[in-house]
């Protein structure tokens, strides 16, 4: 990873000093935070450590940076990752950040130096992961929900029963995904 010097994106107060790797923008977590106006980084770890199932490697890392303090490490988010930080997050700041990192994306799109090829790796992992949410919610419906409201007569059991069981057809589209990729046994769990 080289850092880039002489040039930095700016979003309102918060001057990034980002890096370039793999032909991706990377911004610091830390520049991230201020830029959505946490106090500290913390926030933006609670936020990805709550989501981190929803990021894949090449959406963010840990990398070595010199500080006063010496060598640290620090957390890097793709300007990928970093808009769906952004989409977690809830400050003031938040609505207009997503979109002037919609619109660095465009950019570098335009410039020709992000590849808007569709990327099945990445879209079979966000299927694996929605499957993970949906068989937990399955799970919890199935043990503690359906029971409690069928013992009150409640109509909405009935209802809710078919609604839960989406994850079969979430593992037929995860199946056609990885037919037409060419990718095989992608499994994120």
């Amino acid at each position: 990873m080289k850092s880039i010097t002489n040039n930095s994106l700016e979003f309102q107060n918060t001057n990034f000093a980002y890096m370039e790797m793999g032909g991706q923008t990377w911004l610091l977590a830390a520049e991230v935070g201020q830029a959505l106006g946490y106090a500290d980084d913390k926030a933006i770890h609670r936020i990805f450590n709550r989501h981190a199932d929803e990021f894949t490697q090449q959406m963010t890392g840990v990398v070595k940076v010199t500080t006063p303090g010496g060598m640290q490490d620090a957390r890097m988010f793709s300007l990928r990752s970093a808009h769906l930080i952004d989409m977690f997050a809830r400050t003031p700041k938040a609505k207009e950040f997503r979109r002037w990192v919609l619109d660095i994306l465009d950019r570098e799109v335009a410039q020709g130096n992000v590849n808007p090829a569709f990327d099945f790796k990445m879209h079979v992992h966000n299927i694996n992961v929605a499957c993970i949410h949906l068989e937990v919610m399955r799970d919890i419906w199935r043990n503690e929900l359906d029971p409690a409201l069928r013992a009150l007569g409640s109509p909405i059991a009935v209802k809710m029963v078919d609604r839960l069981d989406a994850c079969a057809q979430v593992n037929g589209v995860r199946g056609g995904m990885e037919r037409a990729s060419g990718l095989k046994g992608l499994q994120y769990h």
